[in-house]
């Protein structure tokens, strides 16, 4: 057996109101892996702006810029 089956036959044989709590951590879970994936991206994007000189810019800054060059493309 998978694991899959495994999670899905243990699923199958809990009552309805264990199910809840079970959704309610698998989308604790999901959001976990989101936040870390966030925390990883912060962190790349930090180094890269570092690394180029760009890390006194602001989130606002980096906004207008992106603004700007959408405009330019669309011209």
């Amino acid at each position: 057996m998978t694991r899959e089956e495994i999670i899905l036959e243990k699923l199958r044989s809990l009552p309805p109101d264990r199910l809840d709590e079970v959704l309610d951590f698998v989308e604790f879970l999901e959001r976990r892996t989101k936040d870390q994936r966030s925390i990883a991206f912060d962190a790349w994007a930090m180094n890269m702006a570092k690394e180029r000189g760009f890390s006194h810019l602001t989130e606002e800054d980096v906004a207008q810029i992106v603004k700007a060059h959408r405009r330019q493309e669309h011209l």
